[in-house]
């Protein structure tokens, strides 16, 4: 560690309480954003978040060989839950914006009604 990385520490151990306590209402705010967006989602649900900003979300109703190719597609960057051990989640950050989280949700949501569509069709041919 240099010189100013361990200023930067220090400053924030004496000086940041209230920062990261703004940091957590805001990433809470965002938490239930998502919540009450996906529980209006058919098919789509999401793990409880444990002490994170991270939402695991569960696309496996989907059907999708590469969920993450897919929701790029629509515009939304998540991480494939196979990366880490669970190829029926996604992960999606929210440690960002609200209007950025709002965006990424309406496409979220945009991506899966295409696909809900689709599978429809499909089981009605």
């Amino acid at each position: 560690v240099n010189i100013i990385g361990t200023q930067a520490a220090i400053a924030a151990y004496k000086h940041g309480e209230s920062w990261r306590q703004e940091l957590i209402k805001y990433l809470q705010s965002n938490l239930k954003i998502i919540e009450q967006r996906i529980n209006h989602i058919p098919g789509i649900s999401m793990r409880p978040v444990e002490a994170t900003y991270l939402a695991w979300l569960n696309v496996s109703s989907l059907k999708l060989d590469k969920p993450q190719k897919y929701f790029e597609e629509y515009g939304v960057g998540m991480s494939a839950g196979s990366e880490f051990g669970d190829k029926d989640y996604m992960r999606l950050n929210f440690g960002c914006q609200q209007a950025l989280l709002i965006e990424a949700l309406d496409r979220f949501e945009k991506a899966v009604a295409s696909r809900m569509n689709e599978l429809s069709k499909a089981a009605n041919s």
